[in-house]
């Protein structure tokens, strides 16, 4: 059911991302920001009490009023005080309900975005890991590993077995691009992982697959999830991570999309008369 929801969530960035992959990613993170911003705000207007909200932010507003007009006054001070605290808990609750609805639209978001925006593709010429973790069933030190790479990656290390973390690793350097998955073969269990082989300025990487687990799944959306009776608890590539250059400084992803986000939303709610 999740690998289904996932998979609708991808489609439909697939389909908004697909006129951007050639162009500056800062392009599509404005509009997929945009994009937040508009539904955010039709889920607050419709999920939260707009004139309770309305009437305890004046009901703030006044407090404050009084708190700066009767400094001298002790008791008119303690009142407003009292009356202040009150009206912001007021405040959270009404804000509670929409946040509630918003939180597992705006993870599975977060974690769709990171396959777009969080790493780069390996280029010609450079090296990066491939590592998989086993689960505690497997005998590390029998375990007969295997690995079946496409045309334009080469293997440059035997498969380093770290006993401890469960773990075995491979040092791969790419040729040229590929399109064709590596196959691990595990006991001669065979497991897929796909390789990101694109050199547009924007596409979807998947670093990890994880074996079927919930919250796993909801962190690795970017592949069809392990089979449960499976010797590996995931398959992982050790991509360059990837950043949104601006003026010369890099912004991690989850800061320009948040920063994007707030500033759209609060820039558009007296136009769609939302009260925040």
């Amino acid at each position: 059911m999740l690998w289904w929801l996932n998979s609708a969530v991808g489609t439909i960035l697939k389909v908004i991302f697909l006129p951007f992959s050639s162009w500056n990613p800062w392009l599509a993170m404005l509009v997929i920001s945009l994009l937040t911003a508009l539904l955010l705000l039709l889920v607050y207007k419709k999920t939260s009490n707009q004139a309770g909200i309305k009437q305890v932010k004046n009901l703030i507003k006044a407090s404050l009023l009084e708190i700066r007009l009767y400094q001298s006054d002790f008791r008119t001070q303690l009142g407003s005080q009292k009356q202040l605290v009150a009206a912001n808990l007021r405040y959270l609750l009404y804000n509670l309900q929409p946040l509630l609805v918003m939180i597992l639209p705006i993870f599975l978001l977060l974690a769709q975005l990171n396959l777009w925006f969080g790493y780069r593709a390996v280029r010609p010429g450079e090296t990066f890991l491939l590592k998989v973790r086993f689960i505690t069933a497997v005998d590390m030190e029998r375990v007969n590993l295997e690995l079946e790479t496409p045309p334009g990656l080469t293997v440059e290390t035997p498969p380093v077995r770290i006993i401890d973390l469960r773990e075995a690793s491979w040092r791969l350097r790419l040729e040229k691009p590929v399109s064709q998955p590596l196959v691990i073969q595990v006991n001669g269990e065979r497991y897929q992982k796909e390789i990101a082989g694109s050199s547009r300025r924007l596409s979807r990487i998947s670093t990890v697959r994880v074996r079927r687990n919930l919250w796993q799944e909801l962190l690795y959306p970017g592949e069809k999830p392990l089979p449960g009776d499976s010797l590996l608890s995931r398959i992982e590539l050790t991509y360059p991570e990837q950043r949104l250059e601006l003026l010369g400084l890099g912004f991690h992803w989850l800061v320009a999309y948040f920063l994007l986000s707030i500033i759209l939303g609060l820039g558009l709610k007296g136009f769609f008369r939302v009260e925040i």
